[in-house]
C-alpha cells in the first residue's frame, strides 16, 4: 500500500510540474496571433499577396513547432530519470495538435494581448495543475456512501 501510494505521489509530482510547462505554451501562441490581430498584419500581408491559406498554414506550422519543441525535453528528461508512465508519449505527441486550434479559437474572445496570456495560463494551469490534484484527493478520500440504512 506505502509502495502503491509512492508511485502515485511521483507521478502526481510529475504531472503537475508538466502541467505548468504544458500551460506556458498557449500564452506564447496567443499573444503573438493577438498582436499580429492589433497591429492588422495579417491585412497588410494578403494585400501584399499572400495567400489565406498560406498564410495560416505557415502560422500553424510554425506554432507546432513551437510547441513540439518543449514535449521533446519533457520526454527527454523523463526518459533519463527513468519516469515511464503507460500511455504518456501518445498524450505528449498529441497535445500539440490539440492545444494550436484551441488557441486560435479561444483567441477570438480577447482584445488585448496581457489579458489573453493572463486567463489562457490560468486556464491551462487551472485544468492541468489543480484538477489532477483534486482528482487525487477524491480519490483517497474513501466512498461514505450510505445505502439507505
Amino acid at each position: 500500500m506505502f509502495k502503491q501510494r509512492a508511485t502515485s505521489s511521483l507521478a502526481f509530482d510529475f504531472t503537475f510540474i508538466v502541467a505548468i510547462a504544458l500551460a506556458l505554451i498557449p500564452c506564447v501562441i496567443i499573444s503573438f496571433i493577438i498582436k499580429e490581430r492589433e497591429k492588422q498584419l495579417k491585412h497588410m500581408q494578403v494585400i501584399s499577396g499572400v495567400n489565406l491559406i498560406g498564410y495560416w498554414g505557415s502560422n500553424t506550422i510554425s506554432d507546432l513547432i513551437k510547441a513540439y519543441i518543449p514535449i521533446f525535453f519533457i520526454i527527454l528528461f523523463s526518459k533519463l530519470f527513468d519516469l515511464q508512465y503507460e500511455g504518456m508519449w501518445a498524450i505528449f505527441l498529441m497535445f500539440p495538435l490539440a492545444i494550436v486550434p484551441f488557441t486560435y479559437v479561444t483567441s477570438f474572445i480577447f482584445v488585448n494581448d496581457t489579458i489573453a496570456q493572463i486567463m489562457t495560463l490560468f486556464l491551462h494551469f487551472l485544468g492541468g495543475g489543480i484538477m489532477p490534484l483534486v482528482v487525487s484527493t477524491l480519490q483517497i478520500i474513501p466512498s461514505t456512501i450510505s445505502t439507505g440504512d
